[in-house]
C-alpha cells in the first residue's frame, strides 16, 4: 500500500512539475500559454511564439506567428494563424486564416466563407463543412458521419464517411469510401451533446452536384450507385470500386459448443479462486446485484462508458505532456510516454479482466443460488455447487443467437455497476470509521 501511495505520488509530482515548467516558461523556449473558462486573443494582440490554449470558449481574434494548439469546448478563429492549427473540441469554426495544416478532431467543424487554409486539412468527427468561399490551397482528409464541401479544394478529396455532398472544384483527385444508404442517420442521434453551430442535413452516400467541378479522377467504394449529375464536370473517369463481400459461414454446432464448454471450465476455475481468496468480496457483490438490480445496471452503464473516456482522456493526456516536454524539458519524453503507455494498458487489462468473469460469477452465483432453493432447499447453503449450476445455466443461455450477447452485455452492466455501489460504500464507511476514530 505504501509502495502504491509513494508511486501515485511520484506520478502527480512529474506532471505537476513538467506543467509548471511548461506555464511559467521563459520567451527563450518559444512557448505562450493560455487557460481559463473564456479565453479571447483580441484583435490588436499578437502573439510572436507558439501557442497553447486550453478553455471553455477560444475565440482567436489576433494573429499567432506560430503554431495553435487548442483545447476547448467551442473554438472560433477570426484572425490569422501563421502556422498548423491543432484543435480538438465539440465545435471547431474557421472564420479567419490559417497559413499552415489544420489538424482537428472535433463533433463539428466548419470553414466559413471567410476561410484560408494555407496548406492540407485533416479532420474526424461526425460533421464537416466547408461553405461557398473557403479554400483549401492542398489536400483535404475526413473521416467521420458526413461532409459537406461547398470550398475549394486545391488537390485531393480523400475519406471514408457515411454522407459526401460536393459542390465545389477539387483540383486533382476524388478517393471516397461511403457507406450504405441508411448508414447516415436522418437526424442527430439523442443523447448526444447538441451541435453548438448549424449541422446540414445530407442524404447517405455520395452526390455529386451540379456546381461540382473535379480536375481528375472520382474513385468511390459504395454498396449503393451514387448520385452524379450530368452537369457536373469531371475532367478524368469517374470508377466505382466494388467493396469486398463479407461470407458469413454458417455457425458449426461443434465449435459452438467447445467454445461454451472451454467458457464454462473456466469460470468456474475463476469462481473457485474467488471463493478461496476473496469469498467476502463475491458476496458482497452479488448481494448489492441482486437487492439493487436497477441501481447497479443503470451505474454499470456509466462506468463501461467512463472506461473508454478515461482510455481516450490518458491518451491524450500523454500525448499533451509528452509534446509540451519535447519543448521543455525533452529528457522526460520517454519516461511520460512509458508511464502513459502503462496507466492505459492497466486500465484496459483490468476492465477486460473483470468483465470476461467477474460479473458472469456474480449473477450465475445469485441463479444458481435461486434454482437450487427451488429444486432441493436443503443444498441451497452449499455456495460453489449453487455456483456451478449457475454457470452450467448461464453458458447454456449466452450460446442462443442475440439473447445470449444481451444477456452477457446485461450482466458485465450489473457487475460493473455492483463493484461501483460496493466500493463507493466501502470509502463512505472509511470515511465514517476515520471520524469516529478522530473524536
Amino acid at each position: 500500500m505504501m509502495h502504491k501511495r509513494w508511486r501515485t505520488v511520484g506520478i502527480g509530482f512529474l506532471c505537476t512539475l513538467l506543467l509548471l515548467l511548461v506555464f511559467f516558461a521563459t520567451p527563450v523556449w518559444s512557448l505562450v500559454s493560455r487557460s481559463g473558462d473564456q479565453v479571447i486573443i483580441g484583435a490588436d494582440e499578437v502573439i510572436a511564439d507558439d501557442l497553447y490554449v486550453a478553455g471553455r470558449t477560444i475565440t482567436i481574434n489576433g494573429i499567432v506567428n506560430g503554431d495553435l494548439v487548442a483545447a476547448g469546448r467551442l473554438i472560433t478563429i477570426n484572425g490569422t494563424v501563421q502556422g498548423d492549427l491543432i484543435a480538438a473540441g465539440q465545435a471547431v469554426v474557421i472564420n479567419g486564416t490559417v497559413n499552415d495544416d489544420l489538424r482537428v478532431v472535433s463533433q463539428v467543424t466548419q470553414l466559413s466563407s471567410n476561410a484560408r487554409i494555407g496548406d492540407d486539412v485533416v479532420a474526424a468527427g461526425w460533421s464537416f463543412e466547408s461553405v461557398a468561399g473557403s479554400t483549401v490551397a492542398s489536400d483535404l482528409a475526413f473521416a467521420g458521419w458526413q461532409a459537406l464541401l461547398a470550398g475549394s479544394v486545391g488537390r485531393n478529396v480523400i475519406g471514408s464517411m457515411a454522407a459526401l455532398e460536393l459542390r465545389s472544384s477539387v483540383g486533382s483527385n476524388v478517393n471516397v469510401a461511403m457507406g450504405a444508404e441508411g448508414d447516415a442517420p436522418e437526424a442527430y442521434p439523442p443523447f448526444f451533446p447538441q451541435p453548438l453551430v448549424p449541422v446540414p442535413q445530407l442524404r447517405a452516400g455520395l452526390t455529386v452536384a451540379d456546381s461540382a467541378q473535379i480536375g481528375g479522377n472520382l474513385t468511390y467504394r459504395s454498396p449503393d450507385v451514387v448520385n452524379i449529375s450530368q452537369q457536373a464536370q469531371i475532367a478524368g473517369g469517374v470508377l466505382r470500386e466494388e467493396l469486398p463481400e463479407v461470407e458469413t459461414a454458417a455457425p458449426d454446432p461443434v465449435a459452438t459448443i467447445a467454445q461454451q464448454l472451454q467458457y464454462f471450465i473456466a469460470l468456474v476455475l475463476v469462481g473457485w479462486l474467488l471463493f478461496k481468496f476473496v469469498p467476502n468480496w463475491l458476496q458482497s457483490l452479488a448481494a448489492i446485484a441482486s437487492s439493487k438490480p436497477l441501481p447497479s445496471l443503470g451505474w454499470g452503464i456509466v462506468m463501461f462508458l467512463a472506461v473508454g473516456v478515461i482510455a481516450i482522456a490518458i491518451a491524450f493526456v500523454t500525448f499533451v505532456l509528452t509534446a509540451l516536454s519535447a519543448i521543455t524539458l525533452p529528457v522526460l519524453i520517454f519516461p511520460i510516454l512509458g508511464l502513459g503507455i502503462l496507466a492505459n494498458l492497466a486500465l484496459i487489462v483490468a476492465f477486460f479482466v473483470f468483465a470476461t468473469f467477474v460479473p458472469q460469477v456474480v449473477i450465475s452465483l445469485l441463479g444458481g443460488r435461486w434454482l437450487m432453493q427451488k429444486r432441493q432447499p436443503s443444498t441451497s447453503s452449499k455456495r460453489f455447487v449453487s455456483l456451478v449450476v449457475g454457470l452450467l445455466v448461464f453458458a447454456l443461455l449466452t450460446a442462443i443467437p442475440v439473447v445470449g450477447g444481451l444477456l452477457h452485455l446485461i450482466t458485465i452492466f450489473l457487475g460493473l455497476g455492483a463493484l461501483w455501489i460496493w466500493t463507493r460504500n466501502k470509502r463512505d464507511r472509511t470515511s465514517t470509521e476515520r471520524q469516529l476514530t478522530a473524536v
